[in-house]
């Protein structure tokens, strides 16, 4: 992004050139380097702001570079800082909004996606894939309203950011659908993308798209539709390449090797081997890192999971009503998981996909914890969107929420993946909130929300984070006390 068309002009002083610094070091690819003069601009512009409380000018500029530090800050591995630097950028958007001086919807969906990124580089995938969807539905919102071709290039990037997501933490057939979409947008609006100052970030959001375009095609048997996006993403990657940044020269192996891979599938065997010759010869780890994972595939996409959950558990009753979801809602474009149905029948969908994860954690874990995630996403969607199931039937799905959660929290615990299983225990540990006003007279309502606790304990405990363990631990105690 970014923050374009807003209330401020870049002042000609000390705070403008480290504006510009900054900037510009983004475009080249060099985000790490950036940190140091956004920290300054902050610094000049919250002097600013101090000085005069109504200074507005200065208030969007502080929350349009904590946007853009968070993004420096995970470009240095620094992700927790980042969610701090977010923070911020959001309580700054929402007072311009509250004040009336700015319209920050496309803001505050800039945030949600920059917190999915970096929830993803922390490995709290679950927390990314529902960020991520909250930002896709809101630029989808923008785009069919009277401003839509103003907002169609972010679009496209925060499509090609949900593409990435998805492929790692959800169902690569709605990864797929966004990094199609994607790309199609980005080649749609090449001209009006080239002659934008964000061009080169731009360029790499559509790379991005065509990788997952190319990784689930492929996969998929789809040979022809994945070379045509290795086509695509090389094209642009050679193009990035020129800027000497060391990302962009990353971005360019990636490719080669990608199509160097599909190449080889298609019996193509020499043009194959020559691609990934100039991929190893140009970055050896980068190539290697790329191979590892395509060779290491695809996450289960929920039709195969149902399809795996049917032959180990035998017929269910609910098979094809939960296969209708790999289908889009009336009126919806299926690319995120809020696609799938409207919020109240989310709720109902989230509770028979939770009925399966349970039996089939003993037989097929990989499908069980396929089906609990998407049974989460759905839970939280419909309780995001503040559904009458929700809101006024919480002692009927909460309880089911809960224990799903709790469950394949602890597989992906059992499976060594920690900072997955973090994150679904603290998604529990907020259920278990919501079940607390119930547990007066229900032993087991009381039971289940106990144990939501003690397990977020446990797995903070596992990280060294012992305060926030002995927390949870203590909201326990007090529950089984009554307290």
């Amino acid at each position: 992004m970014v923050d374009s068309g807003g209330l401020w002009t870049p002042p000609e002083d000390e705070l403008g050139e480290a504006l510009q610094t900054a900037q510009l070091l983004i475009e080249e690819g060099r985000a790490d380097e950036a940190g140091p003069y956004q920290q300054r601009v902050i610094e000049l512009a919250r002097e600013r702001a101090g000085e005069h409380p109504d200074h507005y000018e200065a208030k969007h500029l502080m929350a349009a570079t904590q946007y853009e530090l968070a993004g420096s800050l995970n470009a240095s591995g620094r992700h927790e800082e980042a969610l701090a630097a977010l923070h911020e950028a959001q309580l700054g958007y929402t007072e311009l909004s509250d004040a009336g001086v700015l319209d920050a919807t496309s803001f505050l969906a800039d945030v949600r996606a920059r917190r999915a990124m970096t929830q993803a580089h922390r490995g709290h995938g679950a927390t990314a894939v529902l960020e991520m969807d909250g930002a896709v539905i809101a630029y989808g919102q923008l785009v069919s309203g009277p401003d839509g071709p103003k907002y169609q290039p972010d679009f496209a990037r925060v499509l090609a950011m949900n593409a990435l997501i998805l492929r790692r933490y959800g169902d690569p057939a709605l990864a797929v659908a966004s990094a199609d979409a994607a790309t199609q947008l980005f080649l749609q609006l090449a001209d009006q993308i080239n002659d934008s100052p964000q061009s080169l970030s731009y360029a790499r959001y559509l790379c991005s798209a065509t990788a997952v375009s190319a990784d689930v095609h492929a996969a998929e048997g789809r040979l022809d539709l994945a070379l045509e996006a290795d086509e695509i993403g090389l094209t642009t990657a050679d193009t990035l390449a020129d800027s000497e940044s060391a990302t962009d020269l990353r971005t360019l192996v990636a490719a080669l090797t990608r199509k160097g891979k599909h190449l080889g599938i298609v019996g193509r065997i020499m043009d194959g081997e020559a691609c990934l010759r100039t991929a190893f010869d140009t970055d050896a780890e980068t190539a290697a890192r790329v191979t590892e994972e395509l060779d290491r595939g695809l996450p289960l996409n929920l039709v195969s999971a149902l399809e795996n959950a049917e032959i180990k558990l035998g017929p269910f009753e609910q098979y094809h009503r939960l296969v209708a979801l790999s289908e889009p809602a009336p009126g919806m474009t299926l690319a995120t998981v809020s696609g799938r149905t409207d919020p109240e029948s989310a709720a109902v969908r989230a509770s028979e996909l939770a009925e399966l994860v349970g039996p089939l954690l003993l037989q097929d874990v990989d499908a069980a914890l396929t089906l609990g995630l998407e049974s989460h996403y759905l839970f939280a969607i419909s309780s995001e969107r503040e559904s009458h199931r929700m809101r006024y039937e919480t002692s009927t799905y909460a309880p089911t929420w809960a224990k799903v959660l709790l469950d394949i929290s602890a597989a992906y615990h059992q499976a060594g993946r920690s900072e997955m299983a973090l994150d679904l225990a603290g998604w529990c540990a907020e259920v278990a909130t919501a079940l607390v006003p119930f547990t007066d007279d229900d032993t087991v309502m009381k039971d289940l929300a106990g144990s939501c606790y003690r397990h977020h304990g446990d797995l903070l405990a596992a990280t060294g984070d012992l305060m926030a363990s002995q927390h949870a631990h203590d909201a326990a105690e007090q529950l089984q006390l009554g307290r």
